[in-house]
């Protein structure tokens, strides 16, 4: 099968090499004056207030600019020069067609009327959250590079749990991120991937409402990424370097050039780190917790021709890590390791079939690799089972996604459209191997799980198994605007094959906006039909019959964990006050069938995906707004995440739920009543300083009575309540949570272009003790980080 795709791409690939959809568009014009001659050295400014973006450029002596990799967003222009008056321009960027601008500069003294946008409510269809520069890279972080599971949750409706990982509106894994238009749906958390760094983004925006039928695999939200390029850099080249240290023997460092050509640009980015708090550990003791990781990102673009771009993107990472002990696991010398390595290619090519066409394609690459190493080796036969305790295991598991999209996209006014192919395989090994060393896990003589323990033989189950399941689309996307109506309409058709069947599903996509400009109002409604393909991580044991007959009667036929399929509703308004204050608010509603979710192996980071037969899930967001005023700004996102589970359970090493009769409704541990997120930023020319509070009222918690007397679990039950809820009645939860961080900066001038930047955040200022979890069936048991003082240098050239 591998052949077979290679030689499909290779066929394939004069066709696809006509494009590369890489979320940024491009503005190029010329200045003249009111005679129609070109204005050299005038300055060209762009500018989105909400996102806090900024990008300049200076013309030529013909009067010539170009603003490169220009996010997708609204955007107010202006073109400056000495001894003339300011021309004003507000401009959209929606594809990567070219915006081609011709300004005027009226002599010194004109009387210029601006008419202006308000600049704060984009009257899209689609609901989403443009993350600002300053919280990109100002984020409070132990680790800078390891930050951006932070950033996200600025963006109502995410929730907090351990290690980076995030519930998005109640569901699990149903958000990807897309990079410079390259789809990524594996997991990227710590536990089992390498995250990605912060310093290659140039910008951010989180779709979660109005989702475009461009997007599918995981679209449950859409995190849009447009990475940085060396394109335009001032003076041809810039650079940084940055060493940081924090408490438990914290340590990163990171560099990143980029420079540029008339007809080309480059960056490159590289970060390591190293922590002895690396993960968030199974209590506050933080038992063997030590782990290192590196990652490096590079970009290459070049200019063609005024047709033809091509771009290049190559990266990868790799950490190596403790697997946190329990107590006990420490006192018997348990020294579990994990190691994840990513490598990640694509390639593209835009070609432009006129002003307002073109057509686009991508080829991309990942590979990934997990290893779980137990402390020592366990022969058949085992008696007390060594160190590794309650469980011993082993994983050595690969993962792949070969991909290739085309798309055409015409602009008219106003009004876009594009339609497109797309195709990803997922090739996947798989080798795990466990035994149950802790023979009271399984003492029943009838459990199948009993002949892996000591007392049912000792024996060690094995499974070796290969699957390539596959994606392939195709859809059609037209946004129209008429006046204060924007209307978008796409439809999506997935064909995903997974072991031993084919789901073929149709998913309409509508999203429609109506502005009021005189009262500075938007509402907006969206519904989208959406297909969710399961977990790729340990999917070929969890679709086995294999792991079947370990959580059921022998012989009985494993049913299928099949793709998620959910309805997705949202209804919302936005409001501006003046020109500095915005608020947004959400009522969203989804149903799903067979609801994706974990089932984790213990503290190992190893997770098997599961599938519920129904579930439902409705809440609200609110985000408001405070834009720069004197250089302060702010922000607070709100939500509330009603989510609810219906048995059975399908999937995953054990039935987490198997003992519910069927049609069961449960709360799972993604259903919080509130959130609160709260920012405040200064920024002066040389120094900012913020603060960041959030509030959590806690996920649902296992029994705290199943850690009565158990040295491993009872440090948590003070950490636990019992609260009484409508549905299922007494409901364990984790105790409400705030955590309070600061950070501060300040940058010196060193002479000659460079510069130094001297920081500092202080993680957890209050020092409050708390649970991400408890006994979660799902997720286990981890704590929050304590107060962690980190400071950092960076060294601009």
């Amino acid at each position: 099968m591998n052949r077979l795709f290679l030689l499909l791409v290779a066929a394939s690939l004069p066709a696809l090499l006509s494009a590369a959809s890489s979320g940024s568009g491009l503005i190029s014009g010329v200045v003249k004056d009111e005679g129609g001659k070109p204005v050299a050295g005038a300055v060209v400014t762009l500018e989105n207030r909400v996102a806090g973006r900024i990008q300049t450029a200076r013309t030529d002596a013909q009067g010539r600019f170009s603003l490169f990799n220009v996010p997708f967003n609204d955007y107010h222009l202006e073109a400056a020069a000495p001894g003339l008056a300011t021309a004003h321009r507000d401009v959209a960027v929606r594809s990567t067609l070219p915006l081609q601008l011709a300004l005027s500069l009226p002599q010194a003294g004109a009387v210029v009327v601006v008419e202006e946008r308000s600049g704060l409510l984009e009257a899209h269809p689609s609901s989403h959250l443009d993350i600002d520069r300053a919280t990109i890279e100002q984020i409070p972080a132990v680790v800078q590079s390891r930050g951006m599971e932070s950033i996200l949750l600025a963006t109502p409706g995410f929730i907090q749990d351990e290690n980076g990982r995030f519930h998005f509106r109640g569901s699990h894994g149903q958000a990807m991120y897309v990079i410079d238009g390259v789809p990524v749906t594996d997991q990227m958390q710590a536990t089992f991937s390498n995250s990605l760094d912060p310093g290659q983004v140039e910008s951010m925006e989180v779709i979660t409402g109005g989702i475009s039928a461009e997007y599918g695999g995981k679209p449950g939200a859409v995190v849009n990424l447009t990475s940085k390029s060396g394109l335009g850099t001032p003076g041809g080249f810039q650079g940084d370097y940055s060493v940081g240290a924090a408490r438990f023997r914290t340590f990163e460092s990171g560099l990143s050039l980029r420079g540029c050509t008339d007809r080309s640009g480059w960056f490159v980015t590289a970060a390591g780190s190293g922590s002895d708090r690396f993960l968030d550990p199974v209590n506050f003791e933080n038992l063997h917790n030590h782990g290192t990781t590196g990652r490096i990102f590079t970009r290459f673009d070049w200019l063609l021709s005024g047709t033809d771009t091509l771009r290049l993107s190559a990266g990868g990472g790799a950490t190596a890590r403790d697997v946190v002990n329990l107590a006990s696991q420490e006192a018997r010398g348990q020294d579990q390791r994990a190691r994840n390595v990513d490598a990640n290619l694509s390639l593209g090519w835009t070609r432009l079939l006129g002003p307002d066409a073109s057509i686009e394609a991508t080829l991309f690459h990942r590979q990934s690799t997990a290893r779980l190493d137990p402390t020592a080796d366990l022969a058949p036969g085992f008696g007390g089972g060594g160190p590794d305790y309650p469980y011993w295991a082993r994983q050595d598991r690969s993962l792949d996604n070969q991909g290739a999209t085309a798309a055409y996209q015409r602009k008219n006014g106003d009004d876009t459209f594009k339609a497109g192919l797309q195709f990803v395989r997922y090739p996947i090994r798989e080798r795990f191997a466990f035994a149950i060393t802790d023979g009271s896990r399984a003492a029943d003589a009838g459990d199948p799980l009993h002949a892996y323990t000591p007392e049912g033989g000792g024996n060690i189950f094995r499974f070796d198994e290969s699957i390539a399941p596959s994606l392939a689309s195709a859809y059609v996307q037209q946004d129209l605007k008429a006046g204060d109506w924007n209307l978008g309409l796409g439809l999506r058709l997935d064909s995903y094959r997974g072991r031993g069947y084919v789901h073929n599903q149709l998913q309409p996509r509508v999203g429609v906006s109506r502005s009021f400009p005189a009262a500075g109002t938007l509402l907006r409604f969206s519904y989208d039909r959406l297909l969710i393909t399961p977990e790729n991580e340990n999917l070929a044991f969890s679709t086995s019959q294999a792991a079947w007959d370990l959580t059921s009667a022998a012989g009985t036929k494993v049913p299928q964990l099949r793709p998620e399929l959910q309805d997705s509703f949202l209804v919302g308004v936005e409001q501006q006050v003046g020109g500095v204050f915005k608020a947004s608010l959400d009522y969203w509603w989804k149903d799903s069938v067979n609801s994706a979710d974990n089932d984790q192996f213990l503290n190992t980071g190893v997770l098997f995906p599961t599938a519920a037969a129904r579930g439902f899930f409705h809440g609200m967001d609110l985000r408001l707004d405070l834009l720069e005023v004197a250089g302060w700004s702010a922000y607070l996102s709100a939500g509330t995440v009603r989510t609810i589970f219906r048995s059975p359970t399908v999937g995953g090493l054990s039935s987490a739920e198997a003992s519910r009769p069927a049609g069961t409704p449960y709360l799972i541990d993604h259903d919080e009543k509130l959130t609160l997120q709260l920012g405040v930023h200064y920024q002066s020319k040389a120094f900012f300083a913020q603060v960041i509070g959030r509030y959590d009222s806690g996920l649902v918690a296992g029994d705290p009575g199943n850690a009565a007397g158990n040295p491993d679990y009872a440090f948590g039950i003070p950490y636990v309540r019992v609260t009484d809820d409508s549905l299922v009645g007494p409901t364990w939860r984790i105790r409400p949570r705030t955590v309070w961080n600061l950070s501060a900066g300040r940058e010196f001038a060193t002479g000659r272009g460079t510069s130094i930047v001297a920081g500092a955040n202080l993680l957890n200022v209050f020092d409050e003790k708390g649970l991400y979890n408890f006994l979660s069936a799902f997720g286990g048991t981890h704590v929050i980080p304590p107060r962690t003082l980190a400071v950092n240098l960076k060294f601009k050239f």
